[in-house]
């Protein structure tokens, strides 16, 4: 598994200088956009691995029970290393009900007068408004 990750890494270096210039050109920030690429390695009879090919747009269709297994999880990784998370409306509609309800009885913060400053780090509100 090391050895991969190596034959990754290394490859990723050498194309480095490219997908940065091409992010620059393409956005403002590089921090609002994320690539999956896939990597198509084999294994020789010494388990040593050869890079075949890198896929830019790697298919995320299924077609085995497996198939679709793995490239669910795979879905769910990617989405969660980048920040995204599952909406719930139910959950938002209470704690911005609670927010409005403490503003109206004047139980809000009167320090700073924000919809940041009455929000429980770990609520889902923070969460949408990091």
């Amino acid at each position: 598994m090391h050895r991969i990750k190596d034959v990754i890494i290394k490859t990723l270096i050498t194309v480095e200088p490219h997908v940065v210039s091409t992010t620059s050109r393409c956005t403002k920030h590089r921090n609002i956009c994320f690539e999956l690429y896939g990597f198509d390695i084999l294994l020789d009879s010494k388990l040593k691995p050869w890079l075949l090919e890198v896929n830019i747009s790697p298919s995320l269709s299924s077609s085995s029970p497996l198939d679709k297994k793995i490239k669910t999880v795979l879905i769910c990784d990617t989405l969660n290393l980048v920040g995204v998370f599952p909406y719930d409306r139910k959950q938002y509609e209470r704690e911005t009900e609670h927010i409005l309800k403490n503003r109206l009885l004047g139980l809000n913060n009167h320090k700073e007068d924000s919809i940041e400053a009455n929000l429980a780090p770990d609520s889902y509100l923070s969460k949408l408004i990091k």
